[in-house]
């Protein structure tokens, strides 16, 4: 039973431990928060994921939030986390009558022990951009089906047709049998994610783009094709015509995409796109930005993504250097280099998310400077990792095979492994659930070194032509054996197909 009105709950103090309110303290500076309930909420969040009940707080001397300022609006999520805390008491203790006491009680505990629990994780992952991606991959409960065939996003766009079956692609014939060798892009029990390697003119490129009109054909799937070092893909109206897609020359002809969409739904929204921006431009820089400088981006842009849409880089440019005025900071880099980047129309606010990555593109970047080439595909991937987040997940059939939303792909994707960028990362770690399969292909296996474990791990089909790399390590764990691949003939590749690997004529 519950003898509990809202209304004395929005009204009521909810206080956590004197330990908490320390730990609390550090983790707004190191997640750029600005509010302590916001911490609160993340520690009730991470402890109401656990299968346990917490054990009591060792005291309730630390600071104390009221029930409207910690749970939020009624229409705006109060009532739900009101409804996971008294679900949460009910299930490990049905008897109990569950008052206002009781219910502070239980935010003090699941506080007191959630913060404890984001400590470990933040220990663990290192970092901001680990500690993140720990939360959602690792430690979030998320339902592994859904029941829809159709999305409507905010404008009222719609993606139709995904409905989900098993969806086989031609590698080719196995050298040795003659053979036809097919891989199921979404089986169960691996990645659809593709990694296809070889040295110049060995075929890694032709092959990527079998596989992707294939995939265009048998699903009808929207193609992101990007062409990271040259303009070659630009001149093929053949394959354009193939993936339904249209050829955009950078920095010539800028992306007609609202690269920021999202920024001002909230003030949380603003800073995870301001931080977005700030890591992605300094990934995209060869020297980086000081931990100053960093600071600065963050302080100039979160106004101006609270309270504008429709973004453009001249926006940037023009609160960057409102920032240094008002501040009586001397110009650096941080003013300069935006300067530059307007040089080139990059982005047109255009189209929504849901509106571009709905169609098919070809983007080339044969002509575009090194900075901004890299800046303008970091930006591109935060864009498509936001949309993603906002989406259902995509459905299966009963064999767990899932319906493929889209594709991305990335020729000489080298530059952007070294990089490191998270948004690469992210693609290829936390979208599978979402139907995105993500195809990469480079001159060298050595370009995946320095990626992490798990990173590998989600690379569900590899591919090698012939190569000269001098490590093998990265071969070695993809294939999980020691191979010979420097005596492949031309148009051969060794690939793993339900983990046997296989020598295919691809062509």
């Amino acid at each position: 039973m519950s003898d509990i009105k809202t209304t004395n709950v929005w009204f009521a103090n909810f206080t956590s431990s004197a330990i908490v309110s320390k730990k609390t303290k550090e983790f707004l500076k190191r997640l750029g928060f600005y509010s302590n309930y916001q911490v609160a909420r993340l520690s009730l969040g991470r402890s109401l994921g656990e299968p346990n009940f917490p054990e009591s707080a060792d005291d309730a001397k630390g600071q104390s939030i009221n029930g409207h300022t910690l749970f939020g609006e009624e229409d705006n999520g109060g009532l739900l986390w009101l409804s996971l805390l008294i679900e949460n008491i009910h299930s490990f203790y049905p008897d109990k009558e569950i008052s206002l006491d009781v219910l502070q009680q239980a935010v003090k505990d699941h506080w007191h022990r959630g913060v404890f629990l984001l400590e470990q994780d933040w220990k663990e992952a290192g970092d901001y951009s680990n500690f993140v991606e720990l939360l959602i991959t690792r430690r979030a409960t998320l339902p592994n089906e859904s029941n829809y065939l159709a999305i409507n996003d905010n404008n009222g766009n719609q993606q139709n047709n995904l409905i989900a079956k098993a969806v086989a692609l031609n590698l080719g014939k196995d050298k040795d049998s003659g053979e036809l060798i097919q891989w199921t892009i979404n089986g169960q029990g691996y990645s659809p994610n593709v990694a296809i390697m070889g040295q110049a003119g060995a075929g890694k490129t032709r092959m990527m783009l079998k596989l992707l009109t294939e995939l265009r054909t048998l699903t009808n799937v929207p193609v992101l094709l990007i062409d990271a070092g040259k303009d070659e893909l630009a001149e093929r109206p053949e394959l354009a015509t193939a993936l339904g897609a249209t050829v955009l020359k950078i920095p010539s002809q800028a992306i007609p995409l609202d690269i920021f969409a999202g920024s001002t739904l909230n003030s949380d929204s603003a800073r995870d796109v301001t931080m977005a921006f700030r890591e992605s431009l300094d990934k995209a820089l060869v020297k980086g930005l000081t931990d100053n400088q960093k600071m600065r981006v963050l302080e100039a842009l979160k106004p101006l993504f609270v309270k504008q849409e429709n973004i453009t880089m001249q926006d940037i440019k023009k609160a960057i250097e409102q920032y240094y005025e008002d501040n009586s900071i001397k110009p650096d880099r941080v003013v300069t280099i935006p300067n530059e980047l307007c040089q080139y129309k990059l982005f047109e606010p255009t189209l929504s998310p849901s509106e571009f990555f709905n169609q098919s593109w070809i983007l080339t970047f044969g002509n575009a400077p090194d900075e901004s080439r890299r800046l303008t595909m970091f930006l591109l991937f935060d864009a498509l990792h936001r949309y993603l987040q906002t989406l259902p997940e995509s459905p299966m059939d009963e064999n767990n095979h899932r319906a493929i939303r889209m594709a991305i792909a990335i020729d000489e994707a080298r530059p952007l492994l070294d990089a490191k960028h998270d948004g690469l990362s992210k693609m290829v770690r936390l979208h599978r659930s979402h139907g995105l399969t993500v195809f990469m292909a480079s001159q060298s296996p050595d370009d995946y070194a320095g990626q992490s474990d798990d990173y590998m791990e989600q690379i569900g089909l590899p591919i090698c032509f012939k190569t000269n790399a001098t490590s093998t390590t990265v071969l070695n764990n993809m294939f999980k054996s020691k191979l010979n691949f420097s005596a492949l003939e031309l148009g051969a590749c060794l690939t793993v197909i339900e983990n046997k690997t296989c020598k295919v004529e691809a062509f």
